[in-house]
């Protein structure tokens, strides 16, 4: 089974999926009740963004010096009495 998973799969996928919880057997993955969830897991793990598609922006250098923001406190006391 895991000979049938693997060349479904790829190797380096099948170390690193997880479910969150232990089988008793190799047979749970090839159901096809999980064949789905093995499937859109693959397709997320082979995932490549296509950079083409999308516009780059250049923000440019920084301009005007840090200003310094510190926060008051507030408790909820404070919030409720305003």
């Amino acid at each position: 089974m895991l000979n049938d998973l693997c060349s479904r799969y790829s190797q380096e996928f099948m170390s690193i999926v997880s479910f969150g919880k232990k089988f008793d057997s190799l047979a749970y993955l090839v159901s096809d009740k999980l064949k789905e969830t093995l499937d859109e897991k693959f397709r997320a793990f082979n995932f490549k963004v296509d950079l083409s598609k999308y516009k780059t922006y250049d923000i440019g250098d920084k301009v005007g010096p840090d200003g310094d923001v510190s926060r008051i406190k507030r408790t909820i006391k404070d919030f409720l009495n305003e």
